[in-house]
């Protein structure tokens, strides 16, 4: 937070924004936690970011543009869900489209502040190119990250949080910072061959073939297109990437009180899960896991015991923190 707050970001946002990123690393997500803070910061430095955004919101009925004048991706986000549940506490759903916001973190944050409002929560994001679409072999469509969320009675919500690749770009980058190697489906390489090195990776793989691109490309409806701030079109077209990085995003909430009582559809969720978690279980499965259930309990152990972070990047921020006359990590 205090790096944030050194690079003119306000008080309030750069607590969102940290909360956003230890969420992630909590969740064992560390491809969306605070390894991205020497990025973000390299992104304000020079001018892709905005650390103090004028966001501004339209409403029409139970559905709201946002526009985050590219401040933080986390802050921008966090803001059209709580405009989308505030328009499903008067219409029973709202729908909020975000443009112009930055890279938002771990899109399941959102859906999960939906669900924990008592709503289900539905957000996605879209970007430039970066994926192939399924028989091409270069960069034609986002990763779009998309979550889902709903909330149960005694058991914790339910949340699939999801790329459209067969990995999100943050896996690549973890890769690459500690030097691991990475499955041969994940990316591939400026000739547009598989490649199991990180830092040879030009373009991600879509998860599913072409359901994964054809989601992709659905998304960017959605979110870009709605907004009237397309990203992938222009790019294809042009051969060129658009200045900065903008991306888009959409937060949508929806109250089950509109279908029947709120007891009941809870009760119908635990009952689910339940009867999901005690199939018949394949050779080798010593748990069935529903949707969230894996984070959930990396999150307990967290909690207890704390974050593990590799050194060199205990080593990166605290380069950073100095260059910023921020206090250091403690060892």
């Amino acid at each position: 937070m205090r790096i944030f707050t050194a690079l003119k970001v306000s008080e309030v946002h750069a607590h969102l924004w940290a909360e956003v990123l230890v969420w992630a690393d909590l969740r064992g997500v560390s491809s969306h936690g605070v390894m991205r803070i020497p990025a973000y910061a390299n992104q304000i430095r020079l001018g892709e970011y905005n650390p103090a955004p004028d966001i501004r919101i339209a409403e029409l009925g139970a559905t709201a543009l946002l526009d985050a004048d590219l401040g933080p991706g986390p802050v921008a986000m966090g803001a059209a869900m709580d405009e989308a549940i505030a328009l499903a506490k008067r219409y029973r759903v709202g729908w909020c489209v975000a443009r112009n916001i930055t890279h938002p973190g771990a899109i399941g944050y959102f859906a999960a502040a939906a669900a924990k409002a008592g709503f289900a929560g539905i957000a996605m994001c879209a970007s430039q190119p970066m994926m192939a679409y399924y028989g091409t072999r270069v960069p034609a469509v986002s990763t779009n990250p998309l979550a889902i969320a709903v909330p149960g009675g005694e058991h914790a919500p339910l949340m699939l949080d999801m790329s459209t690749a067969e990995v999100a770009m943050g896996k690549i980058m973890n890769a690459r910072a500690t030097g691991r190697p990475i499955p041969v489906n994940w990316g591939l390489d400026a000739q547009g061959q598989a490649t199991t090195d990180p830092n040879k990776v030009a373009v991600l793989r879509p998860m599913s073939g072409p359901k994964g691109s054809g989601l992709s490309l659905m998304i960017e409806c959605l979110t870009s297109v709605f907004a009237g701030n397309p990203l992938i079109e222009p790019v294809l077209r042009t051969g060129r990437p658009l200045k900065g990085r903008p991306m888009n995003g959409l937060a949508l909430a929806v109250d089950p009180a509109a279908f029947g009582a709120v007891e009941t559809f809870r009760a119908n969720v635990d009952a689910l899960a339940a009867e999901v978690a005690v199939l018949p279980r394949a050779d080798g499965v010593e748990r069935i896991f529903l949707p969230g259930e894996r984070g959930d309990a990396i999150l307990a152990e967290r909690e207890a015991n704390g974050i593990p972070l590799p050194q060199k990047l205990v080593q990166d921020l605290n380069g950073l923190a100095a260059e910023l006359s921020v206090e250091a990590l403690k060892p």
